[in-house]
C-alpha cells in the first residue's frame, strides 16, 4: 500500500511539474536499510553525516555493512535499531559466513586476526576470491599443517624485506580488499559515464571501489592517471590501477589489477577480468599508479 501511494505521489508531481529527490526526501528518516553496492561513504553523503557519525551511532567496529542491514541515519534516530548482521556477533566463532561486500581484509579486521592467518587456515593465497555463503574459519585448527607456516610471508609483497613496517602490510592487506571488493561487480553491465552500483563505466568502477575504503580518486581515467605514484609492471601488486591507451589520446581507460597478470575492469560491455599478456591490452598498456597510501 505505501508503495502505491508513493507512486501515486509521484506521478502527481509529475503533472503538475514538481520534483522530487529520492536523497532528500530519504534524508528526514530516521533509519536506513543497506542495499546492494552500498557503502558507509556513500550512505553518509546521502544523508549529509560523517562516517564516523554513523559508526559512533549504529556502535560499528569496522566499515563493512551488508544488504539488509538496518543503520540509523541522524542522531534523533531509533538507538533500539541493531546495526550489525546476525554474524557480527559471532566473534568468539570458530567459523564465519561470508557476507555480500566482504572481503578477506575486512572479516580479518572483524575478528582481529591477519590476512595470511585467514590464508593458512583455509587453504587460501593471495590472489583468492571468496563469496558470499563461503564459510572461512576465524579461529586455529586444532591440528594446524605445517604448511600454513609459511604464509605470513605473503604479505610482505609491498616491503622490500622480512622487516618490512606494520604501515607497508597494512597497504598490502588493503590492496587485497580493495581486489577482492571489485571481485563482487563482476558482471555488472558497462554504461559510459555510469558510476555504480548497478552500472559503470572504467573510471567510474575504479572511483566506486576506491570510495568504499575511504580513498577518493578523481572522476575520470585521465585524472586518476595524475593520482598516487607510479609504478612498473614487473612491481604491480593487487589494488594497483593500471592504464590503457585505447583510443590514442592517452589514459583512456583503467581497471584494478588483481594479481597473477589479471586486472578487473568495466570493458565494452559488462565488468569483466581481463590479463596483461592478452594481445590488445598489452599493446595498449601504458603504465599503472598506486593510490594506497598515497591518498590520505
Amino acid at each position: 500500500m505505501r508503495s502505491r501511494i508513493a507512486a501515486s505521489v509521484g506521478w502527481l508531481a509529475a503533472c503538475i511539474g514538481i520534483s522530487f529527490v529520492p536523497a532528500t526526501a530519504l534524508a528526514s528518516s530516521a533509519t536506513y536499510t543497506v542495499r546492494p553496492g552500498d557503502s558507509l561513504y556513500g550512505i553518509a553523503a546521502k544523508f549529509h553525516v560523517t562516517v564516523h557519525q554513523l559508526e559512533l551511532w549504529n556502535h560499528l567496529s569496522s566499515n563493512v555493512i551488508h544488504p539488509g542491514q538496518v543503520l540509523v541515519v541522524s542522531q534523533g534516530g531509533s538507538h533500539s535499531v541493531t546495526s550489525s548482521s546476525p554474524s557480527s556477533s559471532r566473534t568468539n566463532a570458530s567459523t564465519y559466513v561470508v557476507q555480500p561486500g566482504d572481503s578477506l581484509w575486512s572479516i580479518g579486521q572483524k575478528f582481529h586476526i591477519t590476512l595470511s592467518q585467514l590464508e593458512a587456515w583455509n587453504g587460501l593465497h593471495a590472489s583468492s576470491a571468496i563469496h558470499p555463503g563461503e564459510s572461512l574459519k576465524v579461529s586455529p585448527p586444532k591440528h594446524p599443517t605445517i604448511s600454513g607456516a609459511a604464509k605470513p610471508a605473503t604479505l610482505s609483497s609491498r616491503g622490500s624485506s622480512p622487516d618490512a613496517t606494520n604501515t607497508s602490510l597494512a597497504q598490502s592487506a588493503l590492496g587485497f580488499a580493495v581486489a577482492d571488493y571489485a571481485r563482487t561487480f563482476l558482471g555488472a553491465p558497462y554504461e559510459w559515464g555510469a558510476s555504480g552500483p548497478s552500472a559503470f563505466d572504467c573510471s567510474g568502477l575504479i572511483q566506486y571501489v576506491y570510495a568504499h575504503f575511504y580513498i577518493q580518486l578523481p572522476r575520470t581515467s585521465y585524472q586518476q592517471y595524475d593520482a598516487g605514484i607510479p609504478v612498473s609492471e614487473g612491481d604491480l601488486e593487487p589494488g594497483d590501477i593500471v592504464f590503457f591507451d585505447t583510443y590514442g589520446d592517452g589514459p583512456s581507460h583503467d581497471g584494478i589489477y588483481l594479481g597473477g597478470g589479471q586486472f578487473i575492469n568495466a570493458a565494452s560491455t559488462n565488468v569483466e577480468i581481463d590479463s596483461l599478456s592478452d594481445s590488445y591490452w598489452a599493446n595498449h598498456y601504458i603504465g599503472a599508479r598506486r593510490v594506497i597510501g598515497q591518498n590520505g
